[in-house]
C-alpha cells in the first residue's frame, strides 16, 4: 500500500487544518488560541505560539504543496503545553543550515520564518526529506520543564528517484524517546515499500522494547524485499540507552573528541534465512552525547567528533552537514540526530 510522508506525519491528528490561503492561517491561529487557552498558557506564550504557526504556515504557502497544520495539547510532568505540527508534500528544505540562520540561499527561498520559529519555540524538531516533504514539530510549555532532546532528520533519495528507500520514525512522550531508522534493500519504490512496512511496524509496536520492535518488523517484512534497521530507546530522563540493530544502519554516540559506534548483526529483516539474529546493547548515555543514526548512504569514514562548532548546532543542521559532507551519490542516504 503506497502512502505519502505527510499522511504518516499528520494522518492520525484530529482536526488538522489544510493550509490553502491566508484564511487558512486565520483558522490555524484561532485553533492555537483555543488549545492554548484550554492548557492555561499565558497570553504571552499564546502569542508566541500564534506567531510560530503563522511563520510555518506562510512557509508552506510559499514553498510547499498540500501543507497542513495540527495543534495538540501535550504535557511534561506537571507542565502543560502545546505542540504545533506543520507537514507538507513539498520538495523538502534543501539547505536547512542556512534556513535556520535566517539566510535564504537564493531569492524567494526559505528565510527568517524558520529561524524565527526556532527562536520562539521551547523545542523544535525537523524531519526533512528531499523531493518528498518536511515535517516540523514546535513545542511550548507553561514554564520551563526539563528539556528533552530535539530531533533532526535529513534524507536524500538516490538520483532520479522521487522517493527514498531510507526511512525514519520518532516516537516521544514525557520521559521516553524511541528512534527508528531503516534502509529498504536497493532503491526506488520496492525499497520504499519495504521501508514503509518496517516503519508501520515500528509505530504499531513503539511501546515495546527495541528488540521486540525488530522482531515484529521481521515478521511483517516477509512479502517485501527486506530491510535493515536500528531502534534506539531512551528512558528515565535519557540516562539509559537501549539499542537493537540488524544490518548496516550505524548508531553513534558523539561528543567533542570522543565517539562510540555500534553496528548491527549480519541479517536482513524479512529474510527467509533461518536463525533470527540482532545486535542488542544496553548502555549509559551522557546528556552531552549526541545520538546519530545513519544508513549506509553515508560513507563509513564519516566523523564529526572534532567539529566542535557543528556539535553545538541544532540536530537537523548536524544531519544536513553529514549528508553534504559524507553522503554517497550512488545510494539513498538518511541521518537522524537526537541532541
Amino acid at each position: 500500500m503506497e502512502t505519502f510522508l505527510i499522511d504518516e506525519w499528520i494522518g492520525g491528528e484530529d482536526g488538522a487544518i489544510p493550509v490553502l490561503d491566508d484564511a487558512s492561517l486565520s483558522l490555524v491561529r484561532a485553533k492555537v488560541r483555543e488549545v492554548a487557552g484550554a492548557q492555561r498558557l499565558s497570553a504571552v506564550d499564546t502569542e508566541r505560539l500564534t506567531t510560530i504557526a503563522s511563520e510555518l504556515g506562510r512557509n508552506q504557502l510559499r514553498h510547499a504543496r498540500r501543507g497542513q497544520l495540527a495543534v495538540r495539547p501535550i504535557a511534561r510532568g506537571e507542565h502543560r503545553g502545546v505542540e504545533l505540527i506543520a507537514a507538507d508534500e513539498g520538495d523538502g528544505i534543501a539547505d536547512p543550515t542556512r534556513a535556520l540562520e535566517g539566510q535564504p540561499r537564493f531569492e524567494g527561498s526559505l528565510g527568517v520564518g524558520l529561524s524565527s520559529a526556532r527562536a520562539l519555540a521551547y523545542e523544535i524538531d525537523f524531519d526533512i526529506r528531499l523531493r518528498e516533504g518536511t515535517c516540523i514539530r514546535a513545542r511550548l510549555f507553561d514554564g520551563a520543564p526539563p528539556k528533552r532532546r530535539e530531533v533532526g532528520i535529513y534524507g536524500r533519495p538516490y538520483r532520479d528517484e522521487p522517493r527514498s528507500g531510507d526511512h525514519a520514525c520518532v516516537q516521544r512522550d514525557d520521559d521516553h524517546l524511541v528512534l527508528g531508522v531503516c534502509d529498504g534493500l536497493g532503491h526506488g519504490n520496492p525499497a520504499r515499500s519495504a521501508a514503509g512496512e518496517a516503519m508501520r511496524s515500528f509505530m504499531h509496536h513503539r511501546h515495546d522494547s527495541p528488540m521486540a520492535i525488530l522482531e515484529a518488523a521481521h515478521a511483517a517484512l516477509g512479502p517485501t524485499r527486506g530491510a535493515v534497521m536500528a531502534v534506539v530507546a531512551l528512558r528515565q530522563q535519557e540516562t539509559k540507552l537501549e539499542l537493537a540493530s540488524v544490518g548496516n544502519v550505524t548508531t553513534e554516540l558523539v561528543q567533542p573528541r570522543a565517539e562510540r559506534r555500534f553496528g548491527g548483526s549480519s541479517f536482513v529483516l524479512g529474510s527467509p534465512q533461518r536463525g533470527w539474529r540482532a545486535q542488542s546493547t544496553h548502555d549509559a548515555v551522557a546528556r552531552e552525547e549526541v545520538i546519530l543514526l545513519f544508513t549506509d548512504g553515508i560513507a563509513s569514514r564519516a566523523s564529526i567528533e572534532s567539529d566542535f562548532a557543528l556539535l553545538r548546532e541544532h540536530p537537523v543542521i548536524i544531519a544536513h552537514q553529514l549528508v553534504e559532507r559524507f553522503g554517497r551519490e550512488d545510494d539513498d542516504c538518511l541521518v537522524l540526530v537526537a541532541k
